[in-house]
């Protein structure tokens, strides 16, 4: 796994720069779809900025998405552990002197 991040991290990391350097120039960026001509909010940010922001976002979402929908499995598990837990006691506290049988044929004598 560290090997795709040292593989994967350096063009990554050179590609957002390249991506900086070519948009710097400022783009106003406007939340009111109505009025485009004096908007009620808008701001006035280099397109990188935005290209970047929107690019976090959607990891962001993604990643949330992600983590909700592996929700049951990770509750799946927290039971299945529980359960394991509960056994494991529930079989260290049974007796462990049990006879051992050679022959399943003869039966154990008390």
């Amino acid at each position: 796994m560290k090997i795709i991040s040292w593989l994967t991290l350096p063009p990554l990391t050179l590609a957002t720069l390249y991506l900086a350097v070519a948009n710097r120039h400022r783009v106003l960026f406007s939340l009111d779809p109505f009025n485009a001509d004096d908007p009620a909010l808008a701001l006035d940010v280099p397109l990188f900025v935005v290209v970047l922001f929107a690019v976090f976002l959607g990891i962001l979402i993604g990643g949330a998405s992600s983590w909700l929908r592996a929700g049951r499995g990770r509750s799946k598990a927290r039971q299945t552990w529980r359960e394991v837990k509960r056994l494991d006691a529930e079989v260290a506290e049974k007796p462990q002197n049990l006879p051992v049988v050679q022959n399943p044929a003869e039966r154990p004598t008390e």
